[in-house]
């Protein structure tokens, strides 16, 4: 790693957060123009998913390739096209005539920001003074809640003013931006090996990621034969890529990080609090605009207060990461977590803005108090060689995390209304019945992460006398 300046590690960090931000904002900006998309270009709510699917999918795959990238190309040259890739695949959806060719340019997109957050995050890694790491981490995962939240509202804007290539045309202004700011301040920090690009490696873990998102994406929607053989084929490559990592030379990912049981112990953390953030921002609206009567823009704006609170506390629960550890941050967050889904599991069909406002904030800002220093946490066990790999690791999840969430609580949620529907109850009554139980899920999850900080808490003292009682101090970046 290149020794970046610390005066330049403010301009590295706002670059990243931004860059992290457009990615992020990428995932749900054109979520509620599906139904204009539809209308537009003739197509089906079932062909008009995969704008979504086929984005998730590409993302998932690009982020391995990535860790590849990072160890072979220079940083600054390696941002660059990934923020080519996502220029590009934003100009294709804006002159789109066909639905054919908005999906490739949601496909090239989902390649760009695939590199993004990784590359961000090793970013942050390298160039984050020392006793900062939780505060800078703090920063980038402040950006992917604050992301998917701003996505809907800005696209209700422009939609209301515009059709919906205009989303594009604002995006690919945003994108110009962020090239701007890269191409001025983006260091090279990676240390450059030459490997090689193990392709069996890469196609198992393709056809895994494909098998296994696909098929949680489609389990609970009735296609329970389709979705037990992609489940099937995701399991199985993905058994057969571990086996390879551990035979071939130069793994695509390597699994070292996982003896590491800091590691996945922050991982498992990180998971918990996606799932949760990532699958309120799909079930909540619903619960708004379905019982509630909110209108799509409404429901988004209702959920703005929490993601901007978020983005401003995330930093601080960085510099108190920096400070104290997880002791204080990590059991604070999941406890807010658990304890206000379960409030919003007790809100019924009369439940007015500022109740849902009062009881979804603290999930939100909990979530942003765990996701920042969990991540400094497992990263910062690692040895600082194994810094690429760990952060593929930790970027993969997120999209694991946000398609199991997706699926579970939305599956969850439309069980139950089915099930109301189908004893007679009337529409509104069924979707609050159903976000009710998906609430009590995400509840019971958030225990289950609160249980877990207490023990990491434990893990982090340990691990602090046993560095304090080492014959040679620890580097900053393998403190924990």
């Amino acid at each position: 790693m290149s020794n970046t300046p610390i005066r330049h590690a403010g301009a590295v960090l706002f670059a990243v957060a931004f860059a992290t931000l457009l990615a992020t904002f990428n995932e749900t900006f054109l979520n509620v123009a599906l139904t204009p998309i539809m209308d537009d270009l003739a197509v089906s709510a079932g062909t008009v998913q995969w704008v979504t699917t086929a984005y998730m999918l590409a993302a998932a795959i690009m982020v391995p390739v990535t860790g590849f990238l990072y160890r072979s190309v220079l940083t600054k040259r390696l941002t660059m096209v990934a923020l080519a890739l996502l220029l590009v695949g934003t100009l294709i959806g804006l002159v789109a005539g066909s639905f054919a060719v908005l999906l490739a340019g949601r496909v090239v997109q989902a390649l760009g920001t695939g590199m993004i957050v990784p590359i961000g995050m090793n970013l942050t890694l390298a160039v984050a003074p020392k006793g900062k790491l939780g505060t800078y981490m703090g920063v980038v995962s402040a950006m992917t809640t604050l992301g998917p939240a701003f996505g809907p509202i800005v696209a209700g804007l422009v939609l209301s003013a515009g059709d919906w290539h205009q989303l594009f045309a604002v995006f690919a202004v945003l994108v110009v931006v962020a090239a701007a700011l890269s191409a001025a301040v983006v260091p090279n920090v990676a240390e450059l090996t030459s490997p090689r690009l193990d392709m069996a490696s890469t196609c198992l873990i393709s056809l895994a990621l494909v098998g296994l998102l696909y098929g949680l994406s489609t389990v609970f929607s009735g296609g329970f034969a389709v979705a037990a053989v992609a489940l099937a084929v995701g399991v199985g490559c993905l058994v057969a890529f571990v086996v390879r990592q551990g035979r071939v030379a130069e793994p695509l990912v390597d699994l070292r990080p996982f003896s590491n049981r800091a590691f996945i112990m922050g991982l498992v953390v990180i998971v918990i609090a996606l799932m949760t953030v990532f699958s309120m921002n799909i079930i909540l609206p619903l619960f708004m605009q379905g019982s509630l009567g909110f209108s799509a823009f409404d429901a988004a704006l209702t959920l703005l207060p929490a993601c901007v609170l978020s983005c401003v506390l995330a930093p601080l629960a960085g510099k108190v990461y920096d400070r104290a550890g997880l002791r204080v941050m990590l059991p604070v967050g999941l406890g807010l977590m658990a304890v206000f889904a379960f409030a919003l599991s007790r809100c019924t069909e009369q439940a007015t803005s500022p109740v849902i406002v009062l009881c979804y904030a603290p999930v939100i800002v909990g979530c942003a108090l765990s996701m920042g220093p969990a991540q400094s946490f497992a990263l910062s066990s690692l040895k600082p060689q194994l810094y690429p790999h760990g952060v593929t690791i930790v970027s993969t999840s997120f999209q694991i995390a946000g398609c199991v969430g997706s699926s579970l609580f939305v599956g969850v949620l439309s069980s139950v209304q089915a099930a109301q529907l189908a004893g007679g109850a009337a529409s509104g009554l069924a979707t609050a019945a159903g976000f009710q139980a998906a609430c009590l899920v995400a509840a019971a999850i958030a225990v289950a992460g609160f249980a877990l900080s207490l023990g990491l808490g434990r893990l982090e003292r340990r691990c602090v006398v046993q560095q304090a009682a080492a014959p040679a101090p620890a580097t900053a970046a393998s403190e924990v």
